[in-house]
């Protein structure tokens, strides 16, 4: 099934490959090393899993950062979904009115993107996760997109709620969603949930790239084409060592 929103059908020109990065959390050099390896063009489209923001060193960093992703999608080969962060801080800049033109481009990128290639293959990119009950119209338009880990028993988010100093799930035990996605979207890339051992993780199909940059100072990022995962390349730095509370 095709929907017919632009961006969840994304034709990929014949031998174009997409690399995508994980989670990024102000790290720049991390990121401007991937964008020497991957040398994004034409051929090479770019994509971001979102959360840009937060955890690292400042957001002067994440506006600059953003602006190279925003000079590549000008240029028609950038992209990138809304992370839980991205959607934090858009909030708080809406309430406070010092919206910042990098958090009003980022208010204008979509949740999902759905990339076919030439052969029909397609891959689906979300920064968190989804649901077994989600539709082509919920990755659209449900934020939940960008905040999934676990589903529990009834295939619902498990959220997770401040306990004095630490973020708890609200519900005991857990499944993560890419235990139980069954390919109805294609192979989905995400981030949002951080690999502390720096390596992404694969599943049937999905895998999870967010390799916690800000702890591990790791940053991932995968090439795709027609034929599937073609390479993957992890660059190390210096990290910003951020923690929960």
């Amino acid at each position: 099934m095709k929907y017919n929103k632009a961006n969840l059908n994304i034709l990929v020109p014949k031998d174009t490959k997409i690399a995508i990065v994980g989670d990024i959390h102000e790290h720049e050099d991390q990121f401007d090393r991937l964008l020497e390896i991957v040398n994004p063009s034409e051929k090479m489209f770019f994509v971001s899993v979102g959360d840009v923001y937060d955890k690292g060193y400042g957001h002067l960093v994440a506006a600059s950062i953003t602006d190279k992703i925003k000079k590549m999608s000008e240029s028609g080969y950038g992209f990138a979904v809304r992370g839980n962060h991205e959607l934090k801080n858009i909030k708080k800049a809406m309430l406070s009115n010092s919206m910042s033109p990098q958090l009003s481009w980022f208010d204008k990128q979509p949740l999902a993107l759905s990339f076919i290639f030439d052969n029909s293959s397609r891959v689906t990119v979300v920064h968190g996760g989804v649901k077994p009950s989600h539709t082509w119209d919920d990755l659209d338009f449900d934020i939940e997109t960008s905040y999934i880990r676990k589903l529990d028993e009834k295939g619902e988010m498990i959220k997770l709620e401040w306990v004095g100093n630490e973020l708890k799930p609200n519900k005991p035990g857990g499944t993560p969603w890419h235990e139980v996605y069954d390919g109805r979207f294609g192979y989905i890339v995400a981030g949002h949930e951080p690999l502390k051992d720096g390596k992404p993780k694969f599943y049937n199909y999905s895998c999870n790239i967010d390799t916690a940059c800000y702890c591990t100072g790791i940053m991932t990022c995968q090439i795709i084409s027609s034929k599937g995962l073609e390479a993957l390349h992890s660059v190390e730095g210096k990290a910003r060592r951020w923690r929960e509370g």
